[in-house]
């Protein structure tokens, strides 16, 4: 069977369990924990050295970094599937785009998030300057999105769900645990609403839920 290295808090984790389980893909959790090392174990390094979640065991197959996990899983089991068409290479290509995209720009939400909730309990220096041009990353990549990505569109690429979708969600989920203003953005916040409630995705993001409902019980999201 399938085995999926993950940390729950991992956003890229997060969106290839949600994968998983929307295509019915029978597999394994091997849950890890970033912030007790445990992905820096000799077990885990003896598999994948870089050390990074997720990651996805097929039978004596490694498959890294969540972007090539998702396309691998539809590819090699010959999903028929609107994450990822196979038989529409311009389909393909738009989600495409957004998912090298993303590693660039959508990913800066972690790095403002990093910086205003774990850096400071880590003891570690933030400095003003830094911090706030990460804020200014993370307003440019909404805006983006209101006004690229999802403009006169139900989802990133289309008027279906893809792998696009999963992934930006994700990612922006994170920021619910600093209070971050998401209704600035009513066509992205909109947006973040389909696509966190699906089911998959929804539950997923169950420990998630439980940082976000400690540091922001305020959360439009919380059920």
């Amino acid at each position: 069977m399938i085995k999926l290295y993950l940390d729950w808090i991992s956003q890229p984790s997060r969106a290839v369990k949600a994968v998983l389980d929307i295509l019915k893909v029978p597999h394994e959790v091997k849950p890890l924990m970033i912030q007790y090392n445990q992905h820096k174990s000799p077990e885990f390094t003896a598999i994948h050295p870089l050390q990074q979640l997720p990651l996805l065991q097929d039978g004596d197959f490694t498959v890294a970094e969540s972007h090539n996990i998702m396309r691998y899983i539809i590819k090699q089991k010959n999903i028929s599937t609107n994450l990822y068409p196979l038989t529409d290479i311009r389909q393909q290509t738009r989600i495409d785009q957004y998912l090298d995209y993303h590693h660039t720009n959508t990913r800066r939400c972690f790095h403002f998030y990093y910086s205003v909730l774990i850096a400071p309990r880590k003891g570690q220096k933030v400095i003003p300057e830094v911090l706030e041009k990460e804020k200014y990353d993370v307003e440019k990549v909404f805006q983006y999105f209101e006004n690229n990505w999802l403009k006169g569109k139900n989802y990133i690429c289309g008027d279906q769900v893809t792998l696009a979708d999963i992934s930006a969600c994700s990612e922006m989920m994170q920021l619910d645990m600093i209070k971050f203003d998401f209704k600035k953005y009513p066509i992205t916040n909109a947006w973040l609403h389909k696509v966190i409630n699906i089911p998959e995705l929804y539950q997923a993001h169950h420990v998630a839920f439980k940082i976000i409902k400690k540091q922001n019980p305020g959360s439009q999201f919380l059920k």
